[in-house]
């Protein structure tokens, strides 16, 4: 899969579990305020870009132990997004698969903290993905709705 395969297999993947977060905590009987699905992708979204900058900034700049700490956290996270999608193919878009899948481990995290039964969180995420993938291709199908979709996405995400 390329890496534009990637950040929409991504998009779906971190689209759903955004909504199921609003759902547990908007239907929950002592909710006072409900979360809103959109500010809530954008927060997460844009802690996933910042952490993923942080990390880049860290390697760049070479220093000491920040650097060693970053190469080895930049590792682990290309070996999970290598293990679970596959070799990152070309030079494009790597910042923003990066960010979209620090993105959803937040996420993921953040839905597991609140999630009753607790699932085998590596199984869950193959589940998704696949489930994200299967999602992107039949998408693909209809070119209007892919049209509309893909808008919906890079408003979102932004171009690339």
């Amino acid at each position: 899969m390329d890496n534009k395969a990637k950040i929409y297999t991504l998009y779906f993947v971190f689209e759903d579990t955004v909504t199921s977060i609003g759902n547990i905590v908007n239907n929950r009987e002592d909710s006072r305020e409900k979360l809103d699905g959109d500010r809530l992708f954008h927060k997460f979204l844009m802690k996933g870009k910042k952490q993923y900058s942080d990390l880049h900034y860290d390697i760049v700049c070479e220093i000491g132990s920040a650097n060693y700490k970053a190469e080895q956290e930049f590792a682990r996270i290309g070996t999970r997004i290598k293990s679970f999608l596959g070799d990152l193919r070309d030079g494009n878009n790597v910042d923003l698969v990066f960010a979209l899948w620090i993105a959803l481990e937040l996420a993921l995290s953040f839905y597991f903290s609140i999630c009753e039964n607790q699932p085998n969180l590596v199984y869950d995420l193959e589940d998704k993905l696949r489930l994200g993938h299967q999602k992107y291709l039949s998408s693909q199908s209809n070119s209007e709705g892919w049209q509309n979709t893909d808008l919906i996405i890079t408003s979102k995400v932004g171009n690339f």
